[in-house]
């Protein structure tokens, strides 16, 4: 009589604490920090200082590149010790989804592109897609391995009342279409709204774990590059985190820039803009 195959042991240090993504009510989008292996463990202890959250997955996948992964909060750590290849850097945004084949339905009337078809990996499945404004995104559907079992969540070592976001900046004039899209495409309606007018005409919406920033000042073309954003009453008690001259210079109560411990530069809020939704003048 056959007997069943033994189930592959999971990779050490590999857990999770949602194994299964079936049931997240919308799509997990995460911003996606590409290292060499070597700089991962201080590169996680840097975003849980940051936060306050601890790390909710690491996954080593010896079979896919031999890469390795971490999430803290909204910061997916991607782990290679090999060069990474031209569309892994070019893609933009991780987004774990409840169901990749339903994910890839809703979002075809959109517009998006699907430029890698779905295929079976460890953690579950994955494809590469574009969305319409020309972002690359890889969608994850994350399903429990044999024998797996979801690990409880890790204490923090303190409540820092920081929230990490992704930030992406457009023009005044694209802004709104920016928002609306973005609300489809993350299946999330944007809740915190606010428009400041120092030092220049800003207008703000947060859809999910996404900042949209519309503005025609330096905030868009002169950082257009930063991809993160950073919620905090208390700036400056930010760990490892160093203000740019660029900051220094433009630098309100409400919004300066800093270059965080992993060299990424990020955009800092004050909470305060959001809390009642209308203009903040001078």
């Amino acid at each position: 009589m056959s007997t069943a195959p033994a189930a592959t042991p999971l990779p050490d240090r590999w857990f999770r604490i949602t194994p299964d993504s079936s049931g997240l009510t919308r799509p997990r989008l995460l911003a996606r920090s590409l290292i060499g292996v070597a700089r991962l463990d201080e590169n996680i202890r840097g975003y849980e200082q940051l936060t306050g959250v601890a790390g909710d997955l690491r996954m080593p996948i010896p079979d896919f590149g031999g890469l390795e992964l971490a999430a803290v909060d909204t910061m997916l750590l991607i782990a290679s010790a090999r060069p990474f290849t031209p569309i892994q850097r070019q893609t933009a945004y991780s987004v774990i989804v409840p169901c990749l084949g339903a994910e890839l339905d809703r979002l075809r009337p959109t517009g998006t592109e699907v430029l890698e078809p779905p295929e079976t990996i460890l953690p579950g499945s994955r494809a590469r897609v574009r969305y319409p404004d020309g972002s690359i995104a890889e969608l994850v559907e994350h399903r429990p391995q044999p024998g797996e079992a979801a690990r409880p969540p890790l204490a923090a070592d303190e409540h820092r009342g920081v929230r990490l976001l992704l930030r992406k900046a457009v023009s005044r004039a694209d802004f709104a279409a920016a928002v609306a899209l973005y609300e489809t495409l993350l299946d999330t309606p944007a809740t915190d709204r606010a428009r400041l007018q120092e030092p220049h005409d800003t207008e703000l919406a947060r859809i999910g774990n996404l900042l949209v920033v519309g503005t025609d000042g330096p905030e868009y073309t002169e950082t257009g590059a930063v991809r993160l954003a950073v919620l905090t009453p208390a700036p400056q008690d930010l760990p490892g985190a160093q203000p740019l001259a660029y900051a220094a210079a433009q630098a309100t109560s409400r919004h300066h820039v800093v270059r965080l411990h992993d060299g990424w530069r990020a955009e800092i809020w004050d909470p305060a803009v959001f809390a009642s939704g209308r203009t903040v003048g001078t």
